[in-house]
């Protein structure tokens, strides 16, 4: 307990005196009673050798203090929880209550099919709020059944409705009791394939206020007018080309696996997206056919502007991934997400052309896989000469050529260029790597930023001595 009763000591100091006299600017002042001797030193190394010591004491005491006081008021906490809830549900008013349920349902972290149902029979003041709240009521599910599905629609006032097809057996009666509600629907869900042909069938072919569309199967959708129509989901297959509604579409989502997946006329259909903003693939062990397509855009190359242009690969494709890059070339998106898991990810940097294919004013790489991070960002410097910001997440970062030669005047004048550079989870990435990019990006007074977020390799001794030179434009998470 000598290291209590130092801070005790200190303490009694502080309370009867103040903390000048606690601490004193004078080291001669030293108060330790219990310090260690120390028979090798004399003078005034003694005096500062006992200072030190009752100051290591003191800070022991306090980290066994914050230790014990923290988990007491956790524990605290945790005890108090339900309680408190109770309390403040209580005193939310029912209309603040209202918002809440609706944040939560919307929230997507409860299944959206049975929350409604659930919250409403928790207690009899939710089922009231719950009643009165008619968005939480508009996602009706095929599978509901007719009664269940009546009583939502009844409940959803004359709101916007998210419809789920799976159009099964029995799909034709049960679409029936909503069929009258289609110039309401604004979020539909064609989960088989099937759905669109017994829409047709049973004339729901005008839907005014559609929006989101998500489909599972291929779909043509010729016969459908969806004049509102701004978002596409697609699972396993693209969009035919030559629809009317392309040319509406803002924000757009391809998950495709396993066979080719028509990029014949993927360069045409997305040629008609012409209010294009936001483009995302989800790939997974895509194949092409025996004889590679050959995709004819017919636009020039980083002519075409976009928000957002983000592409995820799953497995070893890069003849696939090739000839979709070619299809994209047109595109100059103002952020780049690239993800890749997969051997050789640095392959998956170029089309069919031996083109380099990222481009944009930021350049977001996610990789799972072992890369040389260095090699990498002096690529994507050389060959993108819109690039501002470039975020790396590569869990088995590596640098080989760095190693092997250091930069030049010109390599270092690209990265000065940056306004962001960031680093997440490169492991491997070593304190003189760090070190030479912190002090050549950050070495003038402009707004830059280097970020490093729990890179093993680094340690936070260098980056307090680098923020020392640098200043706080270099940002770390440990």
């Amino acid at each position: 307990m000598d290291e209590l009763d130092a801070l005790l000591n200190v303490l009694t100091r502080a309370k009867n005196k103040g903390w000048a006299d606690a601490f004193p600017d004078n080291l001669y002042d030293n108060y330790s009673q219990r310090a260690k001797h120390y028979p090798r030193y004399s003078g005034p190394i003694l005096t500062f050798m006992r200072a030190m010591e009752e100051a290591r004491m003191c800070m022991k005491a306090l980290n066994e203090v914050q230790r014990q006081v923290g988990k007491r008021l956790r524990c605290l906490r945790r005890l108090s929880k339900a309680l408190v809830l109770e309390d403040g549900i209580k005193r939310l008013p029912d209309d603040v209550l209202s918002i809440v349920i609706e944040m939560a349902h919307h929230s997507g972290e409860f299944e959206s099919s049975q929350f409604p149902v659930g919250v409403s029979h928790v207690s009899r003041r939710f089922r009231r709020v719950a009643l009165a709240t008619p968005s939480l009521w508009t996602t009706i599910h095929e599978g509901y059944g007719e009664s269940q599905i009546r009583e939502f629609i009844s409940r959803s006032g004359r709101l916007d409705l998210d419809v789920k097809l799976h159009c099964g057996y029995g799909s034709t009666s049960i679409l029936n009791d909503f069929k009258d509600t289609s110039y309401r629907w604004s979020s539909l869900d064609l989960i088989e394939d099937n759905a669109e042909y017994l829409m047709v069938q049973m004339g729901i072919t005008d839907l005014p206020r559609l929006q989101h569309l998500t489909y599972t199967y291929p779909v043509g959708l010729s016969t459908i007018s969806m004049p509102m129509l701004s978002q596409v989901k697609g699972w396993g297959s693209l969009l035919p080309a030559g629809g009317r509604f392309l040319s509406k579409l803002t924000h757009v989502e391809f998950n495709l696996w396993e066979e080719e997946a028509g990029l014949e006329s993927l360069a045409a259909t997305l040629r008609s997206m012409t209010n294009l903003q936001d483009l995302s693939f989800v790939l997974e062990h895509c194949t092409v056919a025996d004889e590679v397509p050959s995709v004819d855009v017919a636009l020039k190359p980083r002519s075409v502007h976009i928000d957002r242009l983000a592409i995820s690969i799953h497995g070893d494709m890069q003849e696939y991934s090739a000839v979709l890059f070619d299809a994209l070339m047109h595109f100059r998106p103002s952020t780049l997400e690239l993800s890749m898991c997969s051997i050789a990810s640095d392959k998956f940097f170029f089309n069919s052309e031996g083109d380099w294919f990222p481009y944009g004013s930021v350049i977001k790489l996610k990789i799972p896989q072992t890369m040389d991070v260095m090699t990498t960002l002096a690529d994507v410097m050389e060959n993108c000469d819109i690039v501002k910001t470039v975020y790396f997440d590569v869990i088995k970062a590596r640098s080989p050529r760095w190693a092997r030669r250091q930069w030049n005047d010109g390599d270092w004048k690209r990265i000065r260029s940056l306004d962001h550079l960031r680093f997440t989870n490169c492991d491997d990435i070593t304190e003189s790597e760090m070190e030479a990019l912190t002090t050549q990006l950050l070495q003038t007074e402009a707004e830059k930023s280097l970020e490093i977020i729990s890179c093993k390799m680094i340690s936070e001794d260098l980056l307090l001595r680098l923020q020392d030179e640098v200043g706080d434009g270099l940002k770390w998470t440990l």
